[in-house]
């Protein structure tokens, strides 16, 4: 298995520490969509070329599929938001949130040697994926004019993205170092 395609693949969950330098290094003029739909291809294209190659190798290579569909929404509707209509942003925080539970799938798929010793990233992305995907529904409901939400979800937010995000990224690049 090639470690590049996984690298590529936890691209996005890294999009916060991307986008932040580079839209401060360019005073404004690239936007944080522009970087988000970069990152978003990088990281399907990295996730397809290695359901491409886990065809032949796993019997659970359609378990990582969700991953890329994740990542194509997730380029589809910020280029959507970006340059086509305006629309609240909220779809963009639900993809997002969707990304660890799709990652937690991506592991799964990997052939049975290598996922006995990808457990642990399997572990921590179900856990971070309970978290994301009470953040998603939370965004979702938002959408629903009178439902309250709740306080602790804006400090859920703060922690997921600049904390347990890169972390699913990182375990990208573990397991990719683990299973080369």
């Amino acid at each position: 298995m090639k470690l590049a395609p996984l690298i590529a693949a936890s691209a996005v969950f890294f999009f916060l520490w991307a986008v932040m330098p580079v839209t401060l290094a360019s005073h404004g003029s690239i936007g944080s969509g522009s970087v988000i739909i970069l990152l978003s291809l990088v990281s399907l294209a990295g996730s397809v070329q290695f359901l491409r190659a886990m065809r032949h190798e796993s019997p659970r290579w359609f378990w990582g599929i969700p991953f890329a569909a994740v990542c194509t929404a997730l380029a589809l509707w910020t280029g959507i938001t970006r340059w086509v209509v305006t629309v609240p942003d909220i779809g963009n925080h639900v993809f997002l949130f969707l990304l660890p539970p799709a990652a937690a799938l991506f592991f799964y798929s990997f052939p049975d040697d290598c996922r006995s010793r990808v457990m642990m990233p399997i572990a921590i992305s179900a856990l971070v994926s309970v978290l994301s995907l009470i953040l998603a529904a939370n965004a979702f409901c938002t959408l629903v004019p009178g439902t309250p939400v709740p306080g602790f979800m804006a400090v859920a937010m703060v922690l997921y993205t600049l904390l347990l995000m890169p972390l699913v990224g990182l375990l990208f690049i573990v397991t990719g170092a683990a299973c080369k």
